[in-house]
């Protein structure tokens, strides 16, 4: 058993025959190694990989973006991994983590506190009734996407992460939805799952959420999209209204300074 750095060399395989058997985010794991590889740690059995950590270092905190364990992995180990990882953070940033019921142990007992209660939230397909006009989708158009990236997703996070979310999270398959009061950023994980992250709307735009969801539903609703959403009510009543299935037990964890996110802007995580 090894844990300690990753295996650059062979990367690139470990993570094709981890994504056999776990569904993996195979394209932000890559772009965070190639940003940072000093916040980048595995478990290996041999050759194999058996999890997999990165990070990503803001000015004010460092996010936990990626975080995977084969089923087996037992909560020991997680936490040895993550410990690993803190060991080489900044003490001076807040961290913070997006983390299920399963894996809360492994944050908590490292001094992690709750931020905030999250739901996933699921479409499987299937008859939504509502119009998606030209007009519609002229108003949710990717053009000029960035200045409103720029506004609503510092406004939300009181960070810049507008060179993480362009050149971290999107790959080909991005697609980015604008308009003056918000954007919304989906991908596909896989030939048959879309994930919707980020989505940050200006507070009380309510009725422009709605043309987003209906956009993403329209261009991506062959195929099963999920989003991880703060629990609040119109979010979530959003979300259901559009026969989203919602999950409970996911937490937004922080360390070291409160942060103070705008949830009510959050959309999609």
């Amino acid at each position: 058993m090894f844990i300690g750095w990753i295996r650059k060399n062979r990367l690139t395989a470990d993570l094709q025959e981890f994504e056999a058997q776990k569904v993996i985010d195979k394209n932000l794991v890559l772009n965070s190694y190639e940003q940072n590889p000093t916040y980048s740690f595995g478990i290996y059995e041999g050759e194999k990989l058996l999890a997999i950590i990165t990070a990503y270092d803001f000015n004010e905190s460092v996010l936990i973006n990626n975080f995977y364990a084969l089923d087996g992995v037992n909560i020991d180990l997680k936490r040895r991994l993550v410990r690993l990882l803190l060991n080489n953070i900044d003490k001076d940033k807040t961290i913070l983590i997006l983390t299920n019921s399963e894996e809360l142990d492994c944050f908590t007992k490292l001094g992690f506190k709750e931020y905030a209660s999250f739901k996933q939230a699921i479409f499987s397909g299937g008859g939504v009734a509502f119009n998606f006009s030209n007009a519609t989708a002229k108003s949710i158009s990717s053009k000029n996407y960035q200045h409103s990236l720029k506004i609503y997703d510092y406004r939300a996070f009181k960070e810049d992460r507008f060179e993480y979310i362009t050149t971290v999270i999107m790959k080909q398959s991005s697609l980015m939805l604008s308009n003056d009061f918000g954007y919304q950023h989906s991908y596909a994980l896989n030939r048959s799952l879309v994930k919707i992250s980020p989505w940050i709307m200006q507070s009380e735009a309510l009725s422009d959420a709605e043309k987003f969801i209906r956009g993403v539903i329209y261009h991506r609703g062959l195929k099963k999209i999920i989003a991880f959403i703060p629990d609040i009510k119109e979010i979530v009543d959003l979300y259901k209204s559009y026969r989203f299935e919602l999950v409970d037990g996911y937490q937004l964890l922080y360390l070291g300074y409160k942060p103070t996110i705008d949830l009510e802007m959050v959309y999609g995580l």
